[in-house]
């Protein structure tokens, strides 16, 4: 996930420069009392506001597509980083949020639970066939979908 969102951050400081100035990119790490917090700023010129919705879209990139001849494998430009990275959060009971002002940078942040029994597997229900051999348990934040509740089977 901080592998992903470095790489996109810098990419996006080198290819847009502010002045002609490349500026650096630059990392927070943060330990509250529930959660770990990891925000990746960069200077890369944001993202417009129209576009902010595709982000978390698999096959979505604003990099070049690569080139399928290349012998060197490409860092970017399939679409399917910062999708995946989400749901690796949101897996772990977290999630990446993106802020970006277009002209400016783009604040990525990463936030992960602080304890582990707060960061358990939080895995989608796919068959409901399945779902008359479970009880139902407590209701927790489904990740597939934002802002419902999901049970917990057992």
């Amino acid at each position: 996930m901080v592998f992903e969102l470095m790489k996109n951050a810098l990419r996006a400081s080198v290819e847009n420069p502010q002045n002609g100035e490349i500026h650096p990119v630059k990392v927070l790490i943060v330990q509250g009392e529930r959660d770990i917090s990891i925000k990746v700023s960069d200077r890369g010129s944001g993202i417009p506001m129209n576009l902010q919705d595709q982000l978390f879209d698999y096959h979505y990139s604003t990099a070049p597509e690569p080139d399928k001849d290349s012998r060197i494998p490409p860092l970017a430009g399939f679409g399917y980083g910062l999708p995946l990275s989400r749901l690796y959060a949101r897996y772990l009971n977290g999630n990446i949020r993106l802020v970006s002002v277009d002209g400016y940078g783009t604040d990525a942040v990463i936030y992960l639970q602080h304890f582990s029994e707060n960061a358990s597997e939080v895995l989608p229900l796919y068959n409901k066939t399945s779902q008359a051999k479970y009880q139902i348990g407590t209701m927790v934040q489904d990740w597939n979908v934002a802002g419902s509740l999901r049970p917990i089977w057992s």
